[in-house]
């Protein structure tokens, strides 16, 4: 993977367009669209919170761990993690208030991602990554539900692909594909291996916009599943206890942009010209907002606006 170091904001933008342009677009079956993500340190994997630090069997599985935070969420939050809400838009909302999930940020704004690589860690090198995505893969599936129903399908620490089949297909946002299914799949195990077959792409996803915040930040997400590996002595295959990161020279990134650490804090002048602030970002929060107005006097107080 072809890795470009970026010297100033114009080389930058200049790169995307030229990314944009080389974009595979058919009009019917294929129309490629860019997606990115802003890393503060070169040395971050790809990979949701969720699932970081995870390399081995652990005290307390993804499928537990996740069990316990939803669900104490929807306990002491009723009116904020409805029931209601499907899987995928409560994994969203509860990633919007710093719950771990299975969900990676990216989004549709490069600036907004080259922000995100400067602003922390400036003691690093920070990166851009960029992905290609088929525009016309717009819809949620059930299957992107119920991926992101995973604990619910558990059994403790297992999850095989059949059993989750089985039970996924039951719950109300497969209604519609349900018969489909029961024709294209006679058997549990099939039904598993159909599992398995979509697992192996990258699942970008939408979902509801429902804050300021969301809305600002042109937020997408990937969504991931558990690593699937085989299971027992009869040929099935289960959701393991951890969560592979997308490897970096995976076909889906198209590049990679380094942003040294001695540039982070002026690429961060430069994008506040073009309205890319932390006050601007998170403008629904009051503090992030009223540090933005702090920055701003004292930096002009001193000579050095920020």
């Amino acid at each position: 993977m072809d890795v470009k170091e970026i010297q100033n904001l114009s080389e930058y933008v200049y790169e995307i367009c030229e990314i944009n342009n080389g974009k595979r677009c058919n009009g019917a079956t294929h129309n490629e669209v860019l997606l990115f993500r802003g890393q503060a340190d070169t040395k971050y994997e790809l990979i949701p919170y969720l699932g970081r630090g995870r390399r081995f069997s652990c005290d307390i599985s993804i499928f537990n761990e996740e069990r316990n935070l939803i669900e104490m969420a929807k306990y002491k939050m009723p009116d904020i993690f409805r029931n209601d809400l499907l899987p995928l838009e409560l994994l969203a909302l509860l990633q919007h208030h710093g719950i771990p999930t299975r969900l990676l940020d990216i989004t549709e704004n490069a600036l907004v991602a080259l922000y995100f690589a400067c602003n922390s860690k400036f003691e690093s090198d920070g990166e851009v990554i960029v992905f290609k995505d088929n525009e016309l893969d717009v819809t949620n599936y059930p299957i992107v539900n119920a991926i992101a129903d995973s604990y619910r399908f558990a059994r403790g620490t297992v999850c095989t692909l059949d059993l989750f089949y089985g039970d996924a297909i039951n719950q109300p946002y497969f209604v519609e594909q349900k018969q489909t299914h029961e024709i294209c799949h006679e058997t549990k195990e099939q039904g598993g291996q159909w599992v398995a077959e979509c697992c192996e792409k990258i699942f970008f996803v939408y979902a509801p916009i429902r804050t300021l915040r969301q809305q600002v930040q042109r937020g997408r997400y990937i969504l991931f599943p558990n690593k699937i590996e085989p299971y027992g002595n009869g040929g099935k295959k289960a959701f393991t206890t951890v969560i592979d990161p997308i490897p970096k020279n995976h076909e889906c990134i198209a590049r990679r942009f380094h942003i040294p650490a001695s540039l982070k804090k002026q690429i961060l002048i430069d994008l506040k010209a073009f309205g890319i602030s932390e006050e601007i970002l998170f403008c629904d929060s009051t503090d992030m907002v009223c540090k933005g107005i702090l920055n701003t006097i004292t930096g002009y107080l001193k000579g050095k606006p920020i």
